[in-house]
């Protein structure tokens, strides 16, 4: 009986220091995610907006249940391919994250800007 209950503490507490370990690798994992979104943002706000004609925007993020959590503005003077690498990497990478940690969402679809418009220095979506 003594073993039984030795056994019972003993699965308890493992399952409390596995529940522990995955909330401090969920932590990680959208720390990651969070760090390479800066990276993207601090890149698509490098140059100043002069001319709206020399930008774009692209969907970002990945939702649960579809479809993109954003839009995010750029350069086209920026070095373009590294750029939409780095956002199609979080697109898929925050997918992942959703599917792993078994993220929900709201599930509604994201309006396409129709354009981007200069505003004191800064590029602006226009939906």
């Amino acid at each position: 009986m003594k073993s039984i209950a030795l056994g019972l503490i003993f699965c308890a507490l493992l399952q409390v220091s596995c529940s522990k370990d995955d909330h401090s690798s969920k932590d990680k994992d959208l720390k990651e995610l969070e760090a390479l979104y800066k990276e993207i943002d601090l890149m698509s706000k490098s140059n100043i907006c002069v001319n709206a004609a020399d930008w774009a925007f692209t969907a970002i993020g990945s939702k649960a249940c579809g479809g993109p959590t954003n839009f995010i503005a750029y350069s086209t003077k920026l070095n373009t391919v590294e750029f939409l690498k780095k956002v199609q990497a979080y697109t898929e990478a925050q997918d992942k994250f959703n599917k792993k940690w078994r993220i929900y969402s709201d599930c509604m679809l994201i309006a396409m800007p129709q354009r981007v418009d200069c505003v004191n220095g800064k590029a602006e979506l226009i939906y």
